[in-house]
C-alpha cells in the first residue's frame, strides 16, 4: 500500500458495552496430539486488590493437573510492562515503579499435584508502604513446572524433548475507584514486511485507569463502496502505556483504494476513539 493519509482521530460517546478480554500467558512446546496433554490449568486468570486502609486481602487460585503424570510447580512473582510493540517485558520484583510484588504473600510457593489432582494457592495482599495510592500497581504470578523430566517418560512421540509449561496470572492493585480514564489513537499506518499487508494502530492510555478495550477495523473500498469488517481485537492497557497494535488486513481484500476506519471502544462512560486512514492496496 502507498499514498497513506492518516486523519487525526476524533472521539464520540460510547453506547456499547466493550467485550472484556481475559488474558493468560502460556509458554510451552507442543508436539502433535500426545504432547498437548503436557500442562496444567489455573483459574482465575487475573486478581484484583483494592485499597483497604492497610487491611490484608486474600484470593484463591485453583490449580488443576489434567495430565497422567505428577506435576511440581514453583510460584514466583515478577514485574512486567509492555514495550512499544505491546510485548510484555518481565523483570525481577521491584524493578519497575509500578511493581506490587512486595505486597504479595504466596501459600504455598511450591505445589505438587498428582495426576488429575486439584489444589489451591492462597494469595494474600498486604499493602506495602512504598505502594502509591495515586496509581495502579501490577505484578505477574508465574506458575512454572519444575519437573519436566517426569513428563517426558509419559510421551509417546519425541520422549527426549523436554517440555516446560509456565502460566502467568495478572495481579492488579487498584488504589481508588475515581481514577480518570482516557485513551487515544495516536497514529495509524500500513506496513508490508513480506507478501502480507498489516495495519498498525498506536494506542496511548493517557489516563489513570486500567482499560480493557476492543479495537474494531473496517475496510471501505472507495471504488465499489463495499465494506469489510474484521473481528474485534482486544487491547488491554495500563496507565501511560503506549504501543502499536498490529492486525492482519484480510488477504482476500480486492486491490484498490480504501478508507480504513479504526474504532477503539473502552466501554461505557469512555468516549469512542475513531481514526481513519486512506491507502491504496496494490
Amino acid at each position: 500500500m502507498n499514498n497513506q493519509v492518516f486523519k487525526y482521530p476524533f472521539s464520540t460517546r460510547s453506547f456499547y458495552w466493550g467485550l472484556k478480554g481475559i488474558f493468560i500467558w502460556v509458554w510451552s512446546i507442543s508436539w502433535l496430539g500426545s504432547m498437548a496433554q503436557a500442562g496444567f490449568q489455573v483459574a482465575p486468570a487475573r486478581l484484583f486488590f483494592h485499597q483497604r486502609n492497610g487491611a490484608s486481602q486474600t484470593a484463591v487460585v485453583h490449580v488443576n493437573n489434567p495430565t497422567t503424570a505428577r506435576l511440581v510447580l514453583q510460584i514466583t512473582c515478577a514485574d512486567w510492562r509492555r514495550d512499544s510493540t505491546g510485548t510484555k517485558i518481565y523483570a525481577p520484583p521491584g524493578t519497575f515503579t509500578t511493581s506490587c510484588c512486595s505486597s504479595l504473600r504466596l501459600s504455598p510457593s511450591f505445589v505438587e499435584l498428582a495426576a488429575g489432582e486439584q489444589k489451591d494457592i492462597v494469595v494474600t495482599f498486604i499493602a506495602d508502604s512504598r505502594l502509591s495510592t495515586n496509581q495502579i500497581s501490577n505484578a505477574m504470578l508465574l506458575l512454572t513446572q519444575s519437573n519436566e523430566q517426569d513428563l517426558t517418560k509419559t510421551q509417546v512421540i519425541a520422549p527426549q524433548l523436554l517440555i516446560r509449561v509456565q502460566i502467568g496470572i495478572h495481579v492488579y492493585f487498584l488504589p481508588k475507584s475515581d481514577l480518570s480514564a482516557a485513551v487515544d489513537i495516536a497514529n495509524m499506518e500500513i506496513i508490508k514486511p513480506d507478501s502480507q499487508h498489516f495495519v498498525r494502530i498506536n494506542v496511548h492510555n493517557s489516563g489513570q485507569s486500567l482499560l480493557e478495550s476492543q479495537l474494531r477495523l473496517e475496510y471501505l473500498n472507495l471504488q465499489t463502496m463495499e465494506e469489510v469488517k474484521a473481528d474485534p481485537v482486544p487491547v488491554n492497557t495500563m496507565p501511560r502505556d503506549q504501543f502499536w497494535v498490529t492486525a492482519t488486513i484480510p488477504p482476500a481484500l480486492p486491490m484498490g483504494k480504501y478508507l480504513i476506519v479504526a474504532v477503539l471502544d473502552s466501554g461505557p462512560g469512555i468516549p469512542l476513539k475513531v481514526a481513519e486512514l486512506e491507502a491504496e492496496m496494490k
